[in-house]
């Protein structure tokens, strides 16, 4: 969620796109009997980040699928360590992942719509500037991004289909799986395509085409920050939530990023508010008031558990430990809104609703079959906190330490603290392949 956006609305502000608590290592359903350092986190609750995968192939047993983030396209989504102007390298992590040996894709959604569609995009997303050609339901469609098409060409080539033992093409394409990464609300909406979305060649939920699925702070359980710009716009005294200023605001920066002119963008606001993610996809109905409401979006689309076809679920959470920081100037508004709401968080994201542990607020809900997992930045001085990872770390954010500690974001010394935001990605792809994924 970028915070530079959030400055066109509200005069001129915008909504910005569990294991013990002992160190002793335990083995986590799902991961080949591999065994994990527990203990990790502020509280211990975590699951330790993986291990330095430097040097090591990132050639996954299934190709890669990296789902974006809200209010962002493909192209200026998982962005690399090197700057380039005031951004960094486009494509960044899908080029180092493929330089090492991966087949990654990188489809490009919506900037601005509900899970719902996102998710249908994230499978097929066809030729269009309206939001029915670009979901493939006008005329002639045309197929031009998304896990369908990414499916056809993975398929088309011999040495892929031999790796797998694929006798044909059509054999690829109805048994073909993917290791799923998403970043904010590129995991609710990944979650839906999993739970609702038939796979063409198949005919099958596309859960079934699923082997990995692992969260970076993911908008699971939704956000304050969401919440707080649908009241101070007033947007719920309308129906649905709908805010006009929301729609014509991020309709003119979506059609600016991608060409598709989305009339309903206030929708994406409306999913990712805790109302929507834990009570009630009916924003016109009150639960608690004797009346019946329909059911909570992860009420909907629970993580699909099928002994038949285990997948694993993991989630990466991280927050800000310092938001005094320079380099976190942008995002202190939403920081302070969740916080005091919600509690500890990245800017943009709590802590609990990264984890995804449970489906509902803290620890009600029912339990996800979630591995939570814990990553931060590192110190040179054990003495000294790293300042914190904010929630577009893993895409695009400047943090404190990047560069060998050479990265400045407003004239500050970083030169004690180290993130790199491809080093991680590199980590996180290097256990999967360990694990056979």
């Amino acid at each position: 969620m970028s915070t530079v956006r959030v400055a066109l609305l509200l005069a001129g502000l915008l909504l910005a796109g569990c294991g013990d608590s002992d160190n002793d290592s335990a083995t986590v359903p799902g991961v080949s009997s591999q065994s994990l350092l527990q203990g990790a986190g502020p509280d211990g609750s975590f699951y330790a980040p993986p291990p330095s995968g430097e040097g090591r192939s990132l050639a996954t047993y299934w190709p890669i699928v990296l789902s974006h983030p809200w209010s962002r396209t493909a192209d200026n989504s998982f962005q690399g360590d090197i700057p380039e102007g005031d951004e960094f390298e486009p494509y960044g992590v899908k080029k180092m992942l493929e330089a090492a040996g991966a087949v990654v894709y990188q489809p490009d959604k919506l900037p601005y719509a509900s899970h719902e569609r996102r998710g249908q995009l994230l499978y097929k997303k066809c030729a269009g500037t309206t939001v029915d050609e670009v979901l493939c339901e006008g005329e002639n469609p045309e197929p031009v991004d998304g896990i369908h098409l990414a499916t056809i060409d993975y398929c088309a080539d011999a040495d892929h289909r031999a790796r797998h033992g694929f006798s044909d093409v059509q054999q690829c394409q109805r048994e073909l799986q993917f290791n799923i990464i998403c970043h904010s609300q590129g995991c609710p909406d990944s979650r839906y395509m999993l739970a609702a979305v038939t796979n063409e060649f198949s005919g099958k939920l596309m859960y079934q085409h699923v082997a990995s699925w692992t969260s970076l702070a993911g908008a699971n359980k939704g956000t304050a920050q969401a919440d707080w710009v649908l009241e101070m716009l007033a947007a719920c005294l309308f129906p649905e939530c709908r805010s006009l200023v929301l729609d014509l605001a991020l309709g003119v920066d979506g059609f600016s990023q991608n060409g598709a002119l989305t009339t309903q963008a206030s929708e994406s606001v409306v999913a990712l508010s805790r109302k929507y993610m834990l009570e009630t996809t009916d924003m016109d109905c009150t639960p608690g008031r004797g009346v019946e409401c329909a059911p909570s979006f992860n009420e909907l689309y629970p993580l699909p558990e099928d002994p038949q076809h285990p997948i694993l679920y993991q989630s990466f959470t991280s927050q800000i430990n310092d938001i005094s920081h320079p380099c976190f100037t942008e995002t202190r508004l939403f920081w302070e809104i969740v916080q005091q709401r919600e509690g500890a968080n990245d800017g943009n994201i709590s802590v609990d609703s990264q984890q995804f542990t449970t489906y509902g607020a803290g620890s009600t809900g029912g339990a996800t079959p979630v591995m939570p997992r814990w990553i931060m930045g590192e110190t040179l001085d054990p003495e000294v906190q790293h300042p914190g990872l904010p929630h577009m770390a893993y895409a695009s954010a400047q943090v404190p330490g990047m560069d060998e500690g050479r990265m400045s974001c407003m004239g500050e010394d970083n030169s004690g603290f180290r993130f790199s935001r491809e080093g991680f990605y590199r980590d996180l792809v290097a256990e999967l392949v360990s694990w056979g994924y």
